[in-house]
Formats: C-alpha cells, structure tokens, sequence
C-alpha cells in the first residue's frame, strides 16, 4: 500500500467523519481501550463512509464490498470514558477496488490510524468486479487531501 501521512492529518481534514462512545466493555485488564475494540471502531468508519458516498447516488447500487486488507497503526493508548473522534476518506480508487485512510482520534490527538482496502465483488462470481463508474464517481467526492 502507499504510504499516506494519515497521522498527521488533522481530524477535520477527513471528509467522512463520525463520533463514538466508548463502553465499559472496549477496556481491558490494564484500564485502557483493547485493540480489538479500535479495529471495531475502524470497521464502522468503513461502513460510514460507504454509506455517506451511497448517499451521493440517485439510487441504490447493487454492489458487494468485501474488505480485503488493514492495517492499523496504535499511536498511542486511549483511554475510558470518554468518547473519540474517527476521520476516514479514499486515498485511491481503482478498477474494482478503494483504497481507504482513517484517523481515530481522543481529546483532539490521533491516536490510531489505519489504511484499508475494499473490493467489489459479485456474488456467485469468483474475482474481483470492476467498480460501476456513477459509484467510483460518488466515492471521489470523498477523497482525502493529498
């Protein structure tokens, strides 16, 4: 994947973003927020951001995206209670893929950041399919500043 400076991109830099509450179940034994809860948070930041770039479309587009690849860079701890900030955008779109940069965010710091990649498939069909050109349209509507 290419490198993209996703921790030193302010929070308000990302087009798509969304706040969560943290629960008292996302600590683990050492008081602060698990790993596994940030990639949850990660997770919904994918789904937020397909949701917004539908909202740029007339209409529905048949499509299903799987997650191909993540990363994710743990910059620093977060802590409960509280709530955190998550920023995510499209570093790139290709023939049948999106390449996705997020940043989560506690108390205006970045403390994570993770880089993703989504295929389109159709199912029944092996391989990836090739993105419909109204869609890839609407998700350059949500591409990061370069």
């Amino acid at each position: 994947m290419t490198a993209y400076p996703l921790d030193r991109l302010p929070l308000d830099k990302f087009p798509c973003q969304r706040e969560i509450s943290l629960i008292f179940a996302d600590v683990d034994r050492i008081g602060h927020v698990n790993n596994v809860a940030i990639s949850r948070f990660f997770e919904e930041a994918r789904v937020h951001l397909h949701r917004m770039v539908d909202s740029y479309l007339p209409e529905i587009q048949p499509k299903r995206i799987l997650l191909v690849h993540i990363d994710i860079d743990y910059l620093a701890e977060v802590f409960y209670p509280g709530d955190v900030q998550l920023g995510i955008g499209v570093i790139r779109v290709g023939r049948t893929s999106v390449q996705h940069g997020a940043g989560l965010f506690q108390d205006g710091r970045c403390v994570a950041v993770s880089r993703s990649v989504d295929v389109n498939t159709v199912e029944g069909r092996p391989g990836p399919a090739e993105l419909d050109a109204r869609y890839r349209s609407a998700l350059e509507k949500c591409r990061l500043p370069m």
